[in-house]
């Protein structure tokens, strides 16, 4: 888009268009859930796959850096400022662990990436700093946000949030504790999960080993591995950082069950009578309790990037990139991890299978700030690629809790874009939109993208929301 806006061309989606229209055919209803004949989850896994590496192969020729040997441009992928954790890769001379995926990489923080736009970093002879703010003494850990105790598996028996004096842990199992359960619904074998599957998990995981693969300025990332059976292992890189209280999970499991769902359990000290799971454009209160049969069928619920358990003052939140089933009661939280199916596909998905998910403790309770953009960053990591490309931001609002969630071509070919924005946290608001540069005339439309009402055609424009208000949004150039 950026590119069509410089050279003052139509922008086209003529080069993804066919990549559109594979993902929404592998989006259909029994492909996602993995309750496909297996010729239709093989044909599903190839065109994905592919995609996905043509996806990326267009983004990076798309923001082409120019050739620089000692640049690195990183781009952010969404629209508010952000300064999380980069990962470039290794070069010689670094000193930094092997990452869980595969190759090396060296953690770097404190660079704020502009909304939609990018900054430029320039490699300087030198080793990494050292200089390390986790204090490590056995099986205790101290964090520039939390003292943690870990049990003999590895699991966080004790996480106490050290600014608010808060011990996280509540009754029932260690933070993380991975349960395993029979699954056998009555009916449909990949499709439901029955209710009785609760009374069922057990903490089965055996330890096999932990060692700390690094310990620096930004990060400590401990790797433990758990036999999670006779057949099925998992290995698990667990984060801590010096930026941020959350605590990353990098999970890589050997799945080889039959008929078993595998669970990760935090169990906290935190209390509220719903929980707040994202959905699209928005997210939905549901109870905590199971005092009446409505309340109870809910025993296994949906949310995309977050589940949020918050009081007025405090919360903590969990964060996933791509496991969407979780329950949540009182103060447990138990995201589900797997589950091993064997019909209509008799191999029961079993294979090697890679997710993050994260516990992210805050205070203040539940906000944008707080829970939804850490959820954003947690799903789009920034764009590294060698050489330069500065860009300024191509749009940002003002307001923490409106989110632009598309930026799209227009339908017509004009020389024109669209914006789709959306009120986060149920709130009422009054936002700025600024551009990266002088539009020739904006107008709000409706998804149809057929024009409403014209705004105001300056760099900076405003907008009101209701809460949850999906506004879209066309810009001339």
């Amino acid at each position: 888009m950026a590119n069509a806006v410089e050279r003052k061309e139509p922008a086209t989606d003529a080069e993804f268009r066919d990549l559109q229209e594979t993902l929404l055919v592998n989006q259909f209803h029994d492909i996602l859930p993995g309750t496909c004949i297996p010729q239709a989850h093989d044909e599903a896994k190839a065109q994905v796959s592919a995609l996905i590496q043509e996806a990326d192969s267009q983004i990076r020729k798309a923001l082409a850096p120019a050739a620089a040997e000692d640049r690195v441009t990183v781009a952010n992928p969404t629209s508010f400022i952000r300064s999380d954790v980069l990962y470039l890769d290794y070069r010689e001379g670094m000193r930094i662990a092997g990452a869980l995926t595969g190759g090396r990489k060296l953690a770097v923080a404190g660079v704020e990436l502009p909304p939609y736009g990018s900054v430029v970093l320039e490699w300087e002879p030198g080793d990494p700093d050292d200089r390390s703010p986790f204090g490590i003494n056995g099986r205790e850990l101290v964090t520039p946000f939390a003292r943690v105790k870990f049990d003999d598996r590895g699991f966080l028996k004790s996480f106490v949030d050290t600014e608010a004096g808060r011990e996280l842990a509540g009754e029932g199992y260690p933070l993380n504790t991975l349960l395993m359960a029979e699954d056998v619904p009555a009916a449909w074998d990949n499709w439901d999960i029955d209710a009785d599957l609760e009374m069922k998990f057990r903490d089965s995981a055996r330890f096999v080993s932990s060692k700390v693969v690094s310990k620096g300025a930004v990060e400590l990332r401990i790797r433990n591995r758990y036999q999670l059976s006779e057949k099925s292992s998992l290995t698990q890189d667990v984060i801590f950082y010096a930026w941020s209280p959350l605590v990353k999970f990098e999970t890589m499991m050997d799945w080889q069950e039959e008929h078993r769902f595998l669970k990760a359990a935090f169990d906290t000290s935190v209390f509220s009578d719903f929980v707040r799971q994202e959905i699209q454009f928005g997210y939905l209160k549901r109870p905590t309790t199971r005092n009446t049969s409505v309340e109870q069928a809910k025993f296994e619920v949906l949310n995309h990037k977050y589940t949020d358990l918050s009081e007025t003052r405090y919360g903590v939140a969990i964060l996933n990139d791509c496991k969407y089933g979780i329950s949540a009661k009182g103060g447990q939280l138990r995201l589900s991890l797997h589950k091993g199916g064997m019909r209509p596909d008799f191999r029961g998905d079993k294979g090697m299978h890679y997710c993050e998910y994260g516990f992210l403790p805050h205070a203040g309770g539940f906000s944008a700030e707080s829970v939804i953009q850490p959820a954003y960053a947690f799903n789009y990591h920034p764009i590294v690629m060698d050489g330069a490309r500065p860009m300024d931001s191509l749009a940002f609002p003002s307001a923490e809790n409106v989110i632009i969630e598309t930026v799209k071509p227009c339908e017509d070919g004009e020389r024109a874009f669209i914006l789709r924005l959306y009120e986060a946290e149920g709130s009422f608001t009054h936002s700025d939109v600024t551009l990266g540069f002088q539009p020739k005339a904006v107008e709000l439309t409706n998804m149809l993208e057929e024009k409403q009402a014209s705004l105001d055609p300056a760099q900076t424009f405003h907008l009101t929301f209701h809460p949850f208000e999906i506004k879209t949004v066309k810009v001339r150039y």
